[in-house]
């Protein structure tokens, strides 16, 4: 073999090789399972959404797991094990991160009730009626009955 030949294999070999790296094929529950956890890198990401290195090794290894026969909560639960609660995009509902889950409801609930309250106080308050004392009510009727008896002072204004 002359050293050109070899030297055309060797780039087409060489060139051949990150496609066929690419042909790997998951199983669609790497990537349901990759969702439910943190990229250790790109913490704003979840392992399936990531490109980084580690989100690649974590996919490998959800797949090698599933292949072994385990179930998604036997592989949350050994990721959850090797970095803590801290992979998990969801926090486990219970010890102190269950306030986590229930601070949003009861607020909701705490912001229901006050919204009841106050608006039954300013109903209460539009529906009540402002006492009046003889002289206010008499003063009120001569003003209208002024009105009534004096004619408008302002001819009608001509329409064009």
């Amino acid at each position: 073999m002359t050293p050109r030949l070899a030297a055309v294999l060797l780039a087409v070999v060489l060139a051949a090789a990150p496609a066929a790296a690419q042909d790997i094929v998951l199983d669609p529950r790497v990537f349901e399972i990759g969702r439910e956890l943190r990229c250790p890198t790109c913490v704003a990401e979840s392992v399936s959404e990531s490109n980084a290195a580690i989100a690649q090794e974590m996919r490998q290894l959800i797949q090698e797991q599933l292949a072994d026969g385990r179930d998604r909560q036997e592989i949350l639960g050994f990721f959850q094990d090797r970095y803590g609660d801290w992979i998990l995009l969801s926090p486990p509902r219970r010890g102190v991160l269950l306030v986590v889950w229930l601070l949003p409801i009861a607020a909701a609930i705490a912001g229901a009730f006050a919204l009841v309250f106050w608006m039954r106080r300013w109903r209460a308050a539009a529906e009540a009626v402002a006492p009046a004392s003889e002289e206010d009510l008499a003063r009120v009727r001569a003003a209208l009955a002024r009105t009534d008896a004096a004619p408008d002072p302002t001819p009608p204004s001509p329409r064009p």
